[in-house]
């Protein structure tokens, strides 16, 4: 529960570079909800952090050009890789806030 405390502001960015579609950009993905901590939690930010992907890169569209497609499926990958970058700096210190949260009951 600690660790949604110290997160109740957390966002993660996903920023992308100007060679990539002219729907990139960046988009904030809200955690604060989320437990972290648990494996529902991780799920949960992992689908978020898909959609917002696919929402910059432009997947989510029904008439994508063929000749965008294979850019499009890269600004993905790439999104994809800074996401889990950040999902990971993100998940280890929501780990230790919990731990230390746990750490500090024993020695009341």
């Amino acid at each position: 529960m600690f660790a949604k405390t110290l997160f109740s502001a957390g966002l993660l960015g996903l920023a992308l570079a100007a060679s990539q579609p002219a729907s990139a950009g960046t988009r904030s993905v809200v955690y604060s909800d989320l437990d972290l901590t648990t494996k529902q939690g991780e799920a949960q930010l992992n689908a978020r952090l898909r959609q917002a992907a696919k929402d910059i890169c432009g997947l989510n569209k029904a008439d994508l050009p063929t000749s965008e497609w294979e850019s499009a499926r890269d600004c993905f990958a790439r999104s994809m890789a800074d996401a889990r970058r950040a999902k990971a700096e993100v998940k280890a210190t929501a780990l230790a806030a919990a731990q230390k949260s746990k750490t500090d009951l024993a020695v009341r």
